[in-house]
């Protein structure tokens, strides 16, 4: 534990309460070869020479796509609850790769890192028969640090390298928590992206555009996180992704249907955009209407907040502008009662504190959400207007698909409403604890947003107007 006071930043954890509504969240973290690496291969080597494949093959011929699993499960999602009904998350999602596996256009590469066990790095084939396992182990990590946006670097530059393909899709899977970034001591509960348990390290919000530009371009980054479809997560990624997929909101544990996105790859393999967002808001649909099954009980999750969105990363350039235009207007003309408006009916994500069902240090809003509520309460035609650009914006160049479900009965949110992509904003509370600006490890001010827009001015005199 970090702190007693602390217990709030577990607001991420995947949580399963059986007959209740709750039902949380999934997300992810990573790293690279130690020196302990090394010693366990009993070689002084570079990376590449500790893959251990059974034998050595001639570079792969280059398929239509590569499908990159960066798996995280050193931590509570290595954990099975109720019998064995639920949990081990990895290996069911693992299950469901090997229903389809890599085939003569897709290729399905895995690091999948397990509490107590290090990592394997995986070739998925179809699993078909009792002496078919459906991987094939091309290294393995006793001592990996899933945490270390490193391991990441390297297990899809080895990815590309290895089996190459004309386009790529990296998943980071594992917990997330959007642009916080908690100050944490080993063997710590509190969680991040890519979060490793065992060394208690994780993948900092600014460390995933350098993460990014080392490894190199890939066509669809998908985030099967909790929290991380957010501007300030995305922005410092923009440069290097053709299309992100994410969720505003907790993520189920259950994370992407991973049969189901193979067969619609190799069903098209040139798929569009547009075409890959419509499957999975489809999908989401979908799972969301029938239930989740455990064991032979079906779970309604009619009461649960879900969203996920895919979000075009070229217009993040723009986005900028659009903040400044509409930040400016509402500070220059004093806008007081329509942002207190906004700071309190705003749809807001899961708080910090699991307890606190009024989500009144919740931090993420949605942004669409935010500045129609702030530009409909709006005093003055230019802030008027600037809200109404930026919510045209985002609906129209910004984000391309967005689905929200369900209500928020208890703080009266429609996530059919949301936008498709969350901002940091002034937090409901009156009184901000005490503790809380002691575990950010990273300042708002210093992300790339922050450092290329106003909007953290704006949230300082936000908070300034509601806490007066």
């Amino acid at each position: 534990m970090i702190n007693k006071n602390l217990r709030f930043l577990s607001a991420a954890l995947s949580l399963m309460v059986l007959g209740a509504t709750a039902i949380k969240a999934q997300d992810l973290n990573l790293n690279g070869i130690s020196a302990a690496d090394v010693k366990a291969m009993e070689a002084d080597k570079g990376i590449l020479d500790f893959i251990k494949p059974d034998k050595p093959e001639a570079p792969q011929a280059r398929k239509e796509w590569t499908i990159m699993v960066f798996m995280n499960a050193k931590n509570n999602l290595s954990d099975s609850q109720l019998m064995g009904l639920v949990g081990k998350w990895a290996e069911k999602d693992i299950a469901e790769m090997k229903k389809v596996g890599t085939t003569s256009k897709v290729n399905v590469v895995v690091e999948h890192g397990a509490k107590g066990k290090g990592s394997r790095r995986l070739l998925i084939g179809k699993k078909g028969g009792f002496f078919s396992s459906g991987e094939k182990v091309y290294g393995e990590y006793p001592n990996a640090d899933m945490g270390d946006y490193k391991r990441v670097v390297e297990f899809v530059q080895w990815s590309k390298k290895t089996f190459p393909a004309r386009k790529y899709m990296l998943v980071l899977w594992n917990h997330g928590l959007g642009w916080i970034d908690p100050k944490m001591q080993k063997n710590s509960a509190g969680k991040g992206i890519l979060f490793d348990d065992e060394t208690g390290n994780y993948v900092r919000t600014r460390q995933m555009g350098e993460m990014m530009r080392q490894a190199g371009y890939v066509d669809v980054l998908m985030q099967n996180a909790c929290l991380q479809q957010m501007a300030e997560v995305l922005y410092e990624m923009k440069d290097y992704a053709g299309l992100f997929v994410g969720s505003e909101e907790t993520m189920l544990a259950q994370g992407f249907d991973y049969e189901k996105l193979l067969n619609f790859v190799n069903g098209n393999t040139a798929f569009t955009d547009g075409q890959l967002s419509d499957f999975l808001m489809n999908w989401l649909r979908e799972f969301y209407a029938g239930g989740m099954n455990i064991g032979p009980i079906s779970m309604p999750l009619d009461s649960i907040g879900a969203t996920l969105s895919t979000v075009r990363p070229a217009a993040l350039n723009e986005l900028p502008a659009y903040l400044n235009a509409f930040t400016g207007a509402a500070m220059r003309n004093n806008e007081t009662e329509a942002v207190k408006a906004a700071v309190a009916k705003a749809i807001r994500f899961t708080s910090l504190d699991p307890k606190d069902t009024k989500k009144t240090i919740a931090p993420y809003a949605d942004l669409y959400d935010f500045a129609g509520i702030l530009g409909r309460g709006a005093v003055s035609q230019e802030t008027r207007q600037a809200a109404e650009n930026l919510m045209g914006f985002i609906k129209n160049r910004l984000v391309l698909r967005s689905v929200g479900l369900n209500k928020d009965a208890v703080n009266g949110y429609n996530y059919g409403n949301v936008g498709g992509i969350a901002i940091n904003a002034t937090m409901k509370v009156k009184t901000v604890p005490p503790q809380l600006e002691a575990v950010f490890e990273t300042k708002y001010g210093d992300l790339s947003l922050s450092k290329a827009s106003q909007w953290d001015e704006f949230v300082a005199w936000t908070d300034g107007v509601w806490r007066k």
